[in-house]
């Protein structure tokens, strides 16, 4: 058994002992289970504590180096234009979709007690106040209190401008790689912490089902239906802009990628592919190697699709199971955290890359941090079609700025060679 199956096995039988204990109605037991549950939180602590650091040094350090290996004038501006587009409306459409499902399939609103100890979720600031914290006046203070949104906007801004410091040419500045240590330190620590994972998954399940009986369970069966909803709508839409902006023949294109897509469910990983994606785009696909050899690493580096949809509804799903009906301009504020947190996450799997991806929106909208660690008991399910989305989405971007840059459509087929 893999430590993924050990997991979700604890999870799941964690939830059973506790709703066991709860209809048993001892207080004895349940006493010592409360009693037990201290171990569950010292584990989530100790993951958190790696949160901060962790995550500005994986936004600094990914930002200062893609702008420092940027190129090609036009097509750099285009492809990131491109990214950021995608990204925006990736946001609203999962957005959409996820408070959709939760409307006609609403989430109990104290589902999460057993991690909040009961206490009542704090009350999030209005807009006026969110973008004042945007911007923090004291990054110091923000980091020591924990406040990861402002921490990434400082971050964004420090990596921009570390990318403009006078440089000798092909030499990385020593902060840069400073940054990337501590980046790769504090995914060591994470690992170490995951070490027990089984155990302390099994004791915050417990305390779930304890407080909230199926309430969890119906927190994390929606989470998943819903990653699997949002990745598979994106999915779709990339072969639907591959038609409308007329940038290659559709069967053609689907039956080019799809050796890319298998590589991408099979290993988890879109960095992994990313061999396969090159190859795909230059000798399958027919698209020149400049701008495949700018595209793809690219994608691979700060364009995450499949990580953007299925964020959204992790973000969502957290602050519904508290309570927390977010507003309009909530939504905003947590869309842009998410693509913010996409961008600097990692294009490899693990606990300290959802950590980053989820933590800013999830913090944003009040939510509690600590259902971060459910979230990796489960995320083994739909991982393989995340990563096959971000795959697709990044093919699809590499054909849409071929098309976008060469002003010719349908490259790579006859002229008389239907579309469809």
């Amino acid at each position: 058994m893999t430590r993924t199956h050990l997991i979700l096995l604890c999870l799941v039988l964690g939830v059973i002992a506790g709703m066991a204990v709860r209809l048993s109605g001892q207080p004895w037991l349940i006493s010592a289970t409360n009693g037990l549950l201290v171990g569950g939180q010292l584990w989530v602590r100790a993951l958190q504590m790696t949160l901060v650091p962790l995550i500005f040094a994986l936004i600094t350090h990914g930002v200062a180096t893609a702008v420092i290996s940027g190129r090609g004038g036009r097509l750099i501006g285009s492809t990131l234009g491109l990214f950021l587009g995608v990204m925006v409306i990736t946001v609203i459409l999962c957005t959409l979709l996820t408070e959709t499902v939760l409307h006609f399939w609403p989430i109990p609103p104290h589902a999460l007690d057993g991690l909040i100890q009961g206490a009542p979720p704090q009350p999030v600031p209005g807009l006026g106040a969110q973008l004042l914290a945007i911007i923090p006046d004291n990054p110091v203070a923000a980091a020591a209190q924990g406040q990861i949104f402002p921490l990434v906007i400082f971050g964004l801004a420090f990596g921009i401008a570390i990318a403009r410091l006078p440089r000798k040419a092909d030499v990385e500045p020593p902060i840069i790689s400073l940054l990337g240590h501590i980046a790769q330190a504090m995914m060591t620590i994470v690992d170490w912490v995951l070490i027990v994972a089984p155990v302390g998954i099994f004791l915050l399940a417990l305390g779930l089902g304890l407080s909230s009986g199926l309430g969890i369970a119906q927190v994390l069966g929606v989470f998943v239906a819903l990653c699997f909803a949002t990745t598979l709508l994106m999915t779709a839409l990339c072969y639907v802009a591959v038609i409308i902006t007329r940038a290659y023949p559709l069967g053609r294109f689907a039956a080019a990628i799809a050796p890319a897509q298998a590589m991408a469910a099979g290993s988890c990983s879109s960095m992994a592919t990313t061999p396969v994606m090159i190859e795909v785009a230059i000798e399958k696909l027919g698209l020149p190697r400049d701008v495949v050899g700018l595209v793809i690493p690219m994608a691979v580096s700060v364009f995450r699709l499949g990580t953007v949809a299925h964020a959204v509804a992790a973000v969502l799903i957290a602050a519904h199971a508290a309570g927390i009906q977010p507003s309009l301009s909530q939504l905003v504020l947590a869309g842009l955290a998410v693509i913010l947190g996409s961008i600097s996450g990692a294009g490899l799997p693990g606990a300290a890359v959802i950590y980053a991806i989820y933590g800013p929106g999830i913090q944003l909208l009040g939510a509690p941090m600590a259902i971060m660690p459910l979230y990796v008991a489960v995320i083994a399910l739909p991982d393989p079609v995340i990563t096959m989305t971000s795959v697709t989405g990044n093919l699809t971007a590499t054909a849409l700025i071929d098309r976008l840059i060469r002003g010719k459509p349908e490259v790579g087929r006859r002229a008389d060679e239907p579309l469809l």
